[in-house]
């Protein structure tokens, strides 16, 4: 492994919620997934955090069949070496494929909010180095650096809250009819889209099991991620529609934006947007790190490259992944949307179970070789 992993550098458990939370916030807060459902988005989401914590429990499970390893490691040990490897190298590219659009994501974001005449290239080019500096520095540094910038993101959350319940921008009649199209769809969305788009995504946090200073507490700091996570994506898909209603909200490419755009407290305090942006591009930032650290540690874990060396190359191949991938954002977006019903099920759902369903026949195969040994111990002399 990495010289990281070599030097047991590790994070807490509440440092892990805190990426987690950052993680299932970033783009998944930025980005209108739901166009012809917007009433419905809040319900969708709680429906998609519930099923996400019983997938990710399934990841745990499997991760737990050997304490401190990473996932491209215990692939290895469930399905042998050579499918083990090239199962591996699959998630290296589904990491990097990944890092590449949120990068993209995170880039338009800044273009068409305050940007508008730097090249898609230059923001890009900037995002990828301050990713870079942190990773350089270890992942602890992310890590505290999660903790620092949670308390802004918090602030801005509340205030901003707070400040379109005073300002009377809210109309909750915006919400009704409910479920409109029928329970049916609402479950449709959320398997089809949400779940894979963030929570199925944290497959990538079995690659820091090696980091963790308590990998038993692994599943129940997810949980508490998921949920504090979901419930933060429904309020927000609940004041997308409450403010600017349907129409308005199906039409906008970065909603949340334009909800908190409509802020207009006094004479003194309007355009809280601008505020929000930076939460906005803090939290795209911890998860475009969280892809490109899993994508570095299965490099280094599989092909035995040395730590910073395969930061460099990672950093070069998803900056320009991020610029020919599609050349606008509405294609992006089409791109993405398709990736979540082709690409995704593969990584989040499928290879997942297999290795699920490995890790069960090896721990009984294990249980069946301990029964034997104690009964040839206790049997006659």
């Amino acid at each position: 492994m990495s010289h990281r992993l070599e030097n047991k550098t590790y994070i807490s458990t509440g440092q892990l919620l805190i990426l987690m939370f950052h993680f299932l916030t970033g783009n998944a807060i930025t980005i209108n997934m739901d166009s012809y459902m917007q009433r419905d988005t809040w319900i969708i989401q709680l429906v998609a955090m519930i099923l996400g914590m019983v997938l990710f429990r399934m990841y745990c499970y499997t991760a737990e069949t050997f304490p401190g390893k990473p996932l491209t490691t215990y692939a290895s040990e469930l399905v042998g070496h050579t499918c083990g490897t090239v199962m591996g190298v699959l998630y290296i590219l589904f990491f990097l494929f990944l890092t590449g659009g949120n990068l993209r994501d995170e880039t338009e974001l800044i273009r068409i909010s305050v940007l508008e005449q730097t090249p898609n290239l230059v923001v890009a080019f900037l995002m990828v180095l301050c990713v870079m500096y942190v990773l350089w520095l270890g992942f602890e540094v992310l890590a505290r650096t999660g903790q620092i910038m949670l308390i802004a993101v918090v602030t801005v959350i509340f205030v901003g809250n707070v400040l379109l319940i005073l300002s009377d921008s809210i109309h909750l009649h915006e919400l009704t009819p409910v479920m409109e199209h029928g329970f049916k769809s609402v479950l449709h969305s959320a398997i089809r889209e949400h779940l894979a788009f963030p929570y199925a995504e944290m497959i990538c946090f079995m690659m820091f099991v090696p980091h963790l200073e308590k990998t038993s507490q692994m599943a129940r700091t997810g949980y508490a991620g998921i949920i504090v996570g979901g419930f933060v994506l429904a309020e927000s898909a609940i004041l997308n529609v409450a403010v600017m209603g349907t129409d308005i909200a199906q039409r906008s490419i970065f909603p949340l934006l334009s909800t908190f755009g409509n802020v207009q407290f006094s004479e003194y305090l309007q355009r809280l947007d601008v505020i929000v942006l930076m939460t906005m591009i803090v939290g795209d930032f911890f998860k475009i790190a969280l892809f490109f650290y899993a994508a570095v540690l299965g490099i280094s874990d599989i092909f035995s490259l040395p730590y910073r060396k395969t930061l460099l190359f990672v950093g070069i191949i998803v900056l320009l992944w991020s610029q020919v991938q599609t050349p606008s954002m509405i294609e992006h977006l089409a791109f993405g949307r398709l990736s979540f019903i082709y690409i995704h099920p593969l990584f989040v759902y499928i290879f997942p179970l297999l290795l699920f369903l490995a890790a069960l026949l090896h721990r009984s195969r294990v249980r069946t070789r301990g029964r034997s040994g104690n009964f040839k111990k206790t049997g006659p002399s």
